[in-house]
């Protein structure tokens, strides 16, 4: 009988998955991973409910980059990012193929396997949204000096966008809002950055803007508006640069 874990829908929760079924010792033939969202039971299985537990997450990502390589480790963080039924048994799958191989960074390229080439397809469309998000992605000022910025993306993108603002940003306050996962991510200045829930925001706290940030955003209007040429104007190929789904949040394309 197959005994299916049943994990949160996260990197943490897939990766806590990864390591209660292994460590069960049922076999690999004889497990199969499954996160909540997916309601489908299926006959002849037993489920068990896989509670998060970041330690257990951490020793896997740290197997993973140990004995799999970087690439390995960047394509389980990337697939756990997009809302796919499969991708939590086939990380798995991908990650017992790389520690059974003598190079495990070879498992990454073992595209005629179903489940590595699935996780390679799942990291490919996470990563194009994560590089779209870090163009279009825009801050504002708020009062205390706190550089602020939403978004609605359709992957889990905030961890994997959060380190490139934490670099680049390393001076400053800021957080990023997945408004659809009621996420934030969290940065002090000169530190590190974390994640949390987005119910930690008070009441009315992205309607305190500075003075300066108004008169920024409307320059910034301003000058989007003047550097536009009437004749080449081609809404299509717009569109096809820069989705309609991206721009409510976008500085230059609010009334």
């Amino acid at each position: 009988m197959t005994t299916v874990f049943v994990c949160e829908d996260s990197l943490d929760g897939i990766l806590t998955g990864v390591y209660d079924a292994w460590d069960s010792r049922l076999g690999h033939e004889n497990v199969k991973l499954k996160t909540e969202e997916d309601d489908t039971m299926e006959l002849f299985c037993q489920y068990r409910a896989v509670r998060t537990d970041v330690e257990k997450a951490e020793k896997v990502l740290r197997t993973v980059r140990k004995r799999m390589g970087e690439k390995a480790r960047e394509a389980v963080c990337y697939a756990a990012a997009c809302p796919d039924e499969r991708k939590a048994d086939a990380i798995y799958r991908l990650i017992v193929l790389g520690l059974s191989l003598k190079d495990g960074s070879q498992a990454v390229n073992c595209l005629q396997n179903p489940s590595v080439l699935l996780v390679e397809k799942l990291r490919y469309k996470a990563w194009h949204e994560a590089e779209r998000m870090l163009g279009f992605l825009r801050f504002q000022e708020l009062a205390g000096g706190i550089l602020y910025a939403y978004m609605e993306p359709p992957y889990a993108v905030l961890p994997l966008i959060a380190p490139h603002f934490a670099d680049r940003l390393f001076q400053e306050n800021w957080i990023i809002h997945d408004r659809k996962r009621k996420q934030i991510a969290v940065h002090k200045i000169g530190s590190g950055w974390f994640l949390a829930d987005a119910v930690l925001l008070p009441p009315g706290f992205t309607g305190e803007q500075t003075e300066s940030e108004a008169e920024f955003q409307a320059l910034w209007k301003t000058f989007c508006r003047s550097i536009a040429i009437a004749e080449r104007r081609n809404p299509a190929c717009q569109k096809n640069l820069l989705p309609l789904r991206f721009r409510p949040f976008m500085t230059e394309f609010q009334v």
